[in-house]
């Protein structure tokens, strides 16, 4: 009935016994918040407001890789474009206005959490989140503070401090008893000026590219399609191409200054392999061939080793969110692997590792195999892996796992033992790799 109503997808129909209530009541079942506690979408849809700040939690909130919120993600529309739309339908439709009224309400609730949520992403920001809610928190505001609130904490916290210094001031002019003079006009117009610096501070923190020129902006645009079209890229590939387009004045030191600073406001993030770049999507990575991406970050972060007993093995290695995000973009691609997230190695003060490894021969024939002719620098450590799989002479199998151990050592002290532990020298390991 009313196409434009949806706030999301549910194949779970929550039948109301009234198209209109089953509308609103299956279309909020759709949201995160919900998905689980039907019941409540079928109390907001028969105007029975539940406690929902009660009975959810906002840590059960996903938000898009790009840093969206639920409703552009999964609807393609904000709260607010929404309310505007179930707005139009009260006026069309006025026996059910009390029933989209309740809707209303608990978009806007749901939003509200939505913003909660975000700010619960954020450990500096439980003291200053009334601050940062009258610093302003627009839909880009929010967006930039899933991306870069915690990397960008000690501007976004200078500026939360100026505000508060300045409100603070501003109170104790409030209880001021007497008329006021000129050194309180001057203490208020100052405060009033410090709020003035904090809201730019604010903006300037959460909106780099804003502050960049027209023409620097469109480079950074450009840059993104090609790397849309074409997969992982070099800022020099980049360059390149849109030189070939007739882009004037642009070279790639600048090109790669522009991607690291402010690429990430864009969707463009480094790839795994140095000097290079990629695009996310809501979806996650934009993976052109799953294979040479997965060469470039076994090359950068990865490891491909035969054990002392034995046993090949293979990993990729990363830390952080965007590690993180790597490593299940990896595993999702290629199927096969063991995923392996948020372990912490040293202690609660380090970053959390992730992992994707390789154990069992299927696995590892199906990596090796696929991801070979796209190494550059570990090529030749997967080619002795791979022929170490199926040889069966134990000398040559002793030849190829010492190979595969030594190009891990070669340049350490590790690697000096190795070579008088063998009684050979490093000449005679290379050789061991001849015909892979």
């Amino acid at each position: 009935m009313w196409p434009s109503l949806a706030v999301g997808q549910s194949t779970n129909i929550l039948d109301m016994g009234d198209e209109t209530l089953t509308e609103i009541a299956t279309a909020l079942s759709a949201h995160p918040l919900l998905k689980s506690n039907p019941f409540i979408a079928k109390g907001i849809a028969s105007q029975t407001i539940l406690p929902i700040s009660d009975t959810i939690s906002t840590s059960s909130v996903s938000f898009s890789p790009t840093g969206e919120s639920w409703f552009e993600t999964h609807v393609g529309k904000s709260a607010k474009d929404i309310v505007k739309e179930l707005k139009k339908v009260r006026r069309k439709v006025k026996d059910s206005k009390q029933d989209i009224d309740a809707a209303i309400k608990q978009v806007r609730l749901l939003k509200r959490m939505e913003i909660d949520a975000t700010l619960a992403g954020l450990p500096w920001a439980n003291p200053h989140q009334d601050t940062m809610r009258q610093l302003g928190l627009s839909e880009k505001a929010l967006k930039s503070l899933r991306l870069f609130g915690n990397r960008r904490e000690t501007s976004l916290l200078r500026a939360c401090n100026v505000w508060e210094s300045a409100d603070s001031t501003l109170k104790q002019l409030d209880e001021f008893q007497d008329v006021w003079g000129e050194e309180e006009r001057l203490t208020w117009v100052n405060a009033m000026e410090q709020r003035t610096d904090a809201r730019k501070m604010w903006k300037s923190a959460l909106h780099q590219f804003d502050t960049l020129t027209e023409e620097q902006q469109k480079w950074l645009k450009m840059a993104k399609q090609e790397v849309e079209n074409h997969g992982s890229m070099t800022a020099r590939a980049i360059t390149e191409n849109m030189i070939a387009k007739g882009v004037p004045r642009i070279n790639a030191t600048r090109m790669s200054k522009l991607l690291n600073m402010y690429g990430e406001e864009i969707c463009i993030i480094k790839a795994p392999r140095k000097g290079e770049y990629m695009c996310i999507n809501q979806s996650g990575l934009i993976i052109k061939d799953p294979w040479a991406y997965a060469a470039g970050f076994l090359d950068a972060d990865g490891y491909i080793t035969i054990t002392e007993r034995g046993e090949p093995r293979a990993g990729f290695l990363a830390t952080g969110e965007r590690g993180r995000m790597h490593c299940e973009e990896l595993h999702k691609n290629i199927g096969a692997g063991i995923l392996q997230l948020d372990q912490k190695i040293y202690s609660d003060s380090q970053k959390s590792q992730h992992r994707v490894t390789f154990y069992s021969k299927d696995d590892l024939n199906k990596l090796l195999g696929k991801i070979t002719p796209h190494l550059r620098m570990k090529d030749m450590q997967a080619k002795a892996v791979a022929a170490y799989l199926i040889e069966e002479d134990p000398v040559r199998k002793t030849e190829l796992k010492r190979f595969v151990q030594f190009s891990n050592r070669d340049g350490t002290a590790k690697g000096e033992e190795s070579l008088r532990e063998w009684g050979v020298d490093k000449d005679m390991v290379l050789s061991w790799s001849e015909g892979l």
